[in-house]
């Protein structure tokens, strides 16, 4: 019989150190051709949208699928449907709003992990929701910063982020009045924002950052401006189909002809050993993260091995 996660249940089972390592073996597989992806598709009414993404990791003997409601009312729901390659059993069934924050932040900071300047004192960091915050712990884990800059455009969100946020990063958090004060003298810039028109502008970019995108999965919307994505030496994503159907800032640069789809490269490819990360401390990169269902069935496949282990959740049917 399938078992049953609550958020409350994934709250108590699953942490950051546990979605980093699932993650960074989801993207190695992946990297090396032994996985398979498949990109978000989405129905959509006057009143809600239905989101369903799914991946297979033979190495995990799992395949799933994450499907997820949006609408005015309700916000969003979030489950990942999990089932056993092996004997075709429907395995878990695993409410998944934290699973993917947890996921996404694991994602930017192992990309961090890779592609950031060997040196990271300084961290800026552009919004102060809730997935900001998985994505300020994932990079601090990993690059362990000596200070945090943030910003975002309400001033009481920010304040309530920086008491939360300081419980899970060893730095020093400092609220700033603008997105490019955020971004001055930080080795690494995060954008985690809704915003639709660009928070990020090319000409605060400086030698040697790395930036990581991953407000955005609609292709209308930006976080960067032209100008950003024109200086990157090199781009990096998740997965090369879905940023060319979901991938704002890269869709409106290949659109302007400064970013070739042939120059950009998935983060899976430097963690399994293919193509190198940052070749020269100068390099500005990207990494250009919309979320694929290869992080949801790794992390999924952790949380369910661990509730099995400790006995958590519910048996559907008992």
């Amino acid at each position: 019989m399938p078992l049953y996660l609550t958020e409350v249940d994934v709250d108590q089972l699953a942490d950051m150190a546990l979605a980093l390592e699932a993650v960074e073996g989801s993207l190695r597989r992946q990297g090396e051709g032994l996985s398979a992806n498949i990109g978000r598709r989405r129905a959509r009414t006057p009143g809600a949208a239905l989101h369903v993404m799914g991946a297979a990791d033979p190495r995990l003997g799992v395949a799933g699928a994450k499907v997820y409601l949006t609408g005015r009312v309700a916000g969003a729901r979030f489950a990942v449907v999990l089932f056993d390659t092996a004997s075709g059993d429907l395995a878990a069934i695993i409410e998944a709003r934290r699973l993917g924050e947890l996921r996404t932040g694991a994602a930017s900071g192992i990309s961090a992990k890779y592609l950031a300047h060997e040196r990271v004192d300084t961290v800026g960091l552009i919004g102060a929701g809730r997935q900001a915050r998985t994505q300020l712990e994932a990079v601090c884990a990993l690059r362990r910063p000596a200070r945090v800059q943030v910003y975002a455009r309400t001033p009481i969100r920010v304040a309530g982020f920086l008491r939360a946020a300081q419980r899970e990063a060893a730095a020093d958090l400092q609220a700033v009045g603008s997105a490019e004060a955020a971004v001055r003298d930080a080795q690494i810039v995060i954008t985690a924002t809704s915003a639709a028109q660009p928070v990020l502008q090319g000409e605060w970019l400086q030698p040697g950052m790395h930036v990581i995108a991953m407000g955005s999965n609609h292709p209308a919307h930006q976080e960067l401006d032209a100008a950003a994505v024109a200086r990157a030496d090199r781009i990096f994503v998740d997965d090369l189909d879905g940023a060319q159907q979901e991938c704002g800032d890269l869709i409106a640069a290949h659109q302007a002809g400064t970013v070739q789809w042939g120059q950009v490269l998935e983060l899976g490819l430097v963690v399994a050993g293919r193509v190198p990360g940052r070749a020269r401390a100068d390099e500005i990169t990207i990494f250009e993260s919309q979320g694929i269902a290869l992080w949801d069935i790794a992390l999924a496949h952790a949380v369910w091995k661990r509730a099995e282990a400790a006995g958590a959740g519910t048996r559907v049917g008992d």
